[in-house]
């Protein structure tokens, strides 16, 4: 497969999480506008206690899933063996059911505890779909993928376009999240069925073993990913209020936007990877790790640009989206934009060992980041724990911490790397991240410096700051980095209307 066709994958993958993220604040901002600030925390809040079930609830066996399909075992065998597993994990869900409606102290009113029950409702049948899903970003057929998933969004988003628009109401909205992934698990099986041949197998004493060598590690580090990824909503909502947790999930929503740039990418990462080092060999690692460090390089080069673009965005695309009233969701939104910068550089590693089937040396690392995380969380957001006050209470505080998360330790993540694959540190991350760097500061002092020019443009010295800033930085680019022609002509190639009508075209025919 060519890098053009990849990347095309690359992109189309990611234009289907893009729609999800565009679709969350679409709904965001439905929510704001029409029930306001308090209902829009309520929804985080409950997204969060639901990241929380969802932590007991999901050990890492999807990721086991992935890699077994992408090394081409036989897919049918895969989700039988998926499907027992999620059977088997999800057999204590009525009791943390039974214990969402009731609510007990946890939740400030009945209306809140039926949202939870919605929104759990919800995230099982996603869990069932992902099964099926998989199958098709194992085997690359992405453009399937991309039908369905953008199907069952689409029919989301009309219902609840339907809900606001003739009774509005929380539990209503809730129960629109469980559509997606109803219809969109449904069209899957019809598709795979229908057009690839494949149905359910048993699973067998060998494939349930494959499944569980693989995934041992992350019954314990994809619990602590899942409570890192919830907790911090939990905890603004609970330590400072449900207006600060809706500021926050503002934040959120645009910060998972942008980190979308490298989790659709990612998965083709996994999946490459993992099928280069299915068996290992010298000329293999080799392979992987050229293709590892061009893709890096190009997933750079596009990623820290639109970075810079939402750091600079971050008040007037609040202010546009969800109104002045929320105008403090843009500091914790720029603090969420270094993380994503940070996280576009590390996460690329971490997948590196998973693909290695290294995972269970994440699992001393997760349980020391979660302890530091949740003591980060303590210093920086209460607005008043037991007589003390966070160093920067509220959104902005939580996501300090998001970004201490991403942080540490990553240097391990390099050390490792090298050690098992000989992949070190992609020795260009230093130009992108000085050019990133660079450009914030030259934003803002261009910014200050048009105002003072031309007082009359308002917002518009914003974006002249920021289009001059770009063309800075890629200026930096061109002479810091031999490669950034080519990058330049990759990212043109990707935007081909012949090139993505050809991938559709055959897509649609792939078996």
């Amino acid at each position: 497969m060519s890098p053009a066709t990849l990347g095309r994958k690359s992109l189309l993958l990611s234009l289907g999480t893009w729609s999800g993220s565009a679709l969350g604040m679409l709904v965001s901002i439905f929510i704001a506008r029409t029930l306001g600030p308090a209902a829009l925390g309520t929804i985080g809040f409950s997204i969060g206690i639901v990241g929380l079930v969802a932590a007991a609830l999901l050990p890492g066996f999807g990721q086991a899933h992935l890699k077994r399909l992408a090394e081409g075992q036989d897919p049918g065998r895969c989700l039988g063996t998926m499907l027992a597993l999620q059977l088997a994990l999800h057999s204590g869900l009525a009791a943390a059911l039974l214990a969402g409606w009731s609510g007990g102290g946890l939740f400030h009113t009945q209306e809140i505890g039926l949202v939870f029950l919605l929104m759990l409702t919800a995230q099982v049948t996603s869990n069932f779909a992902d099964i099926f899903l998989k199958v098709f970003i194992g085997r690359e057929w992405i453009v399937s993928h991309f039908v369905i998933v953008q199907t069952a969004r689409l029919a989301r988003l009309g219902a609840t376009v339907a809900v606001l628009g003739w009774a509005p109401s929380l539990p209503g909205v809730a129960a629109t999240f469980v559509i997606e992934g109803a219809l969109s698990g449904l069209l899957a099986i019809v598709v795979l069925a229908a057009r690839h041949h494949i149905t359910v197998r048993p699973p067998t004493r060998e494939s349930l073993l494959a499944y569980w060598s693989y995934a041992r590690p992350f019954l314990i580090t994809t619990p602590l990913a899942l409570f890192q990824d919830s907790i911090d909503r939990v905890l603004v909502g609970r330590w400072a209020g449900l207006e600060a947790a809706g500021y926050y999930q503002i934040a959120r929503s645009l910060w998972e936007a942008l980190s979308s740039v490298m989790a659709a990418p990612g998965l083709l990462f996994f999946t490459r990877l993992s099928s280069l080092y299915a068996r290992r060999s010298a000329a293999g690692d080799r392979e992987a790790r050229e293709f590892f460090f061009g893709a890096l390089d190009k997933l750079l080069f596009l990623a820290i640009p639109l970075a810079f673009v939402f750091w600079a965005g971050a008040g007037p695309l609040v202010g546009l989206l969800y109104g002045d009233a929320f105008a403090p969701a843009a500091t914790a939104l720029r603090i969420l934009v270094l993380a994503a910068v940070v996280a576009n550089v590390i996460n690329p590693y971490t997948l590196v060992l998973y693909a290695l089937e290294a995972g269970d040396r994440f699992v001393p690392v997760n349980i020391l980041r979660v302890i530091a995380y949740l003591i980060v969380l303590v210093l920086m957001v209460p607005l008043d724990l037991a007589g003390f006050r966070g160093f920067w209470p509220g959104a902005p505080g939580a996501a300090v911490a998001r970004l201490f998360l991403v942080l540490f330790p990553a240097w391990v993540y390099f050390r490792w790397t090298r050690e098992l694959a000989g992949i070190p540190l992609y020795p260009r991350v230093r130009i992108y991240t000085a050019g990133f760097a660079l450009m914030l500061p030259a934003q803002h002092g261009l910014a200050v410096l048009f105002a003072w020019a031309t007082p009359g443009l308002g917002r518009f010295t914003e974006v002249a700051a920021a289009a001059v800033t770009l063309a800075g930085y890629l200026a930096f680019l061109r002479l810091a980095h031999p490669g950034t022609v080519d990058n330049l002509r990759y990212a043109w190639s990707l935007l081909s209307p012949r090139g993505f009508v050809n991938l559709l075209r055959t897509g649609l025919r792939e078996s």
